[in-house]
């Protein structure tokens, strides 16, 4: 019988690690939760009315998932590549269960929906491209890097910065707005 493929092995680490999210938040933070702030209503009802400069959201945006895209990139190059796939979906998986449940705590339902608005429409274009990313450093040299796969990785990530400035903190304030 075949063991895991590499799918399998993404989902095991990712879920494996938002379950561990999860759980920290519920059993270690308990109490503590409340000093994060996050989803307080007072920063729900700031954000309502607040207005992003386009400049300043795309240029942190490419310092923050810059960052995380050009490790993976590198990564690519080193013997330590299936090392830093796992952790870097460990990490993932941590931060969303983590996210996700300071948000029901703290909102309930609505912190769910909002946690999910947040990740739209951008994901639509990360997860592509990070997975042909992760899928090369689990599979190689079984797998061959090419031009290709430069241009449609890099191309998603850009749409996918772009489309994160532009249309997520409309969205948002429309969620906010909504639900608050």
């Amino acid at each position: 019988m075949k063991a895991f493929r590499t799918g399998h092995y993404f989902l095991a680490l990712f879920f494996t690690s938002f379950l561990t999210g999860i759980l920290i938040v519920n059993y270690i933070w308990g109490e503590q939760l409340s000093l994060i702030g996050t989803f307080t209503e007072v920063y729900l009802m700031r954000l309502k009315n607040e207005k992003i400069s386009f400049q300043q959201y795309i240029w942190y945006l490419i310092q923050v998932r810059g960052i995380f895209f050009l490790v993976l990139f590198l990564a690519m190059g080193i013997r330590i590549r299936k090392i830093v796939a796992a952790f870097f979906l460990l990490w993932t998986g941590m931060s969303g269960g983590i996210l996700l449940s300071e948000a029901v705590a703290e909102l309930g339902m609505k912190g769910s929906i909002l946690c999910v608005a947040g990740l739209f429409p951008q994901f639509l274009f990360y997860v592509p491209a990070v997975l042909v990313l992760l899928r090369f450093c689990w599979n190689y040299p079984q797998n061959q890097w090419n031009r290709q796969k430069t241009f449609f990785v890099c191309g998603l990530f850009l749409i996918g910065i772009f489309s994160e400035s532009c249309l997520n903190p409309w969205l948002i304030q429309q969620i906010v707005n909504i639900l608050f």
